[in-house]
């Protein structure tokens, strides 16, 4: 499992160093710096902005058990 996160962040981090190289070339390192800041300060906000995830408080009364169901047997008929 660990060599196959190991390949994955490799190939990730190659095409992305890709995509920057190529991009700057297609758009300007004008551009780039702009998108790279601006996709860099979404982040920085959706995290921000997520609410963690609190454990509900524990209750003081007793769980309610499920009540038993009771199977109702048919009568033979003579």
């Amino acid at each position: 499992m660990k060599i196959n996160k190991t390949l994955g962040f490799s190939v990730a981090a190659f095409g992305f160093l890709a995509l920057g190289y190529f991009g700057v070339q297609y758009f300007g390192k004008n551009n780039m710096f702009t998108t790279a800041a601006a996709v860099g300060g979404a982040g920085a906000i959706s995290y921000v902005l997520q609410k963690p995830n609190q454990p509900q408080a524990p209750s003081n009364q007793p769980e309610r058990q499920p009540t038993p169901i009771k199977a109702q047997r048919k009568g033979k008929k003579s």
